[in-house]
């Protein structure tokens, strides 16, 4: 069992949702794994950055509305790539 660093509380594993507002809407991922205590909440850094990048597609795609998808779903569509600058990818 691990405790959190700053409120000592156990860290738990669970699933959580992600909300992330775009210009036009808001952006709602169920089934995110994330490690949670008292005082805060963690997900990985590559679910954040796919979360993030498709909040953006939303956006630029113009879509309104609230949008909610699980992340598998996401995942199995996309991946980080798809949302990196193309020159970003070539390099």
């Amino acid at each position: 069992m691990s405790r959190c660093d700053r409120c000592g509380g156990e860290m738990k594993n669970m699933k959580t949702s992600n909300e992330r507002p775009f210009e036009g809407g808001t952006l709602v991922v169920t089934d995110v794994p994330a490690q949670k205590c008292e005082c805060d909440e963690l997900i990985l850094v590559g679910d954040g950055a796919l979360i993030a990048g498709y909040a953006n597609h939303l956006r630029n795609a113009n879509v309104i509305g609230r949008v909610q998808v699980s992340l598998d779903d996401l995942k199995r569509k996309f991946t980080v790539q798809d949302f990196l600058p193309k020159n970003a990818c070539n390099t």
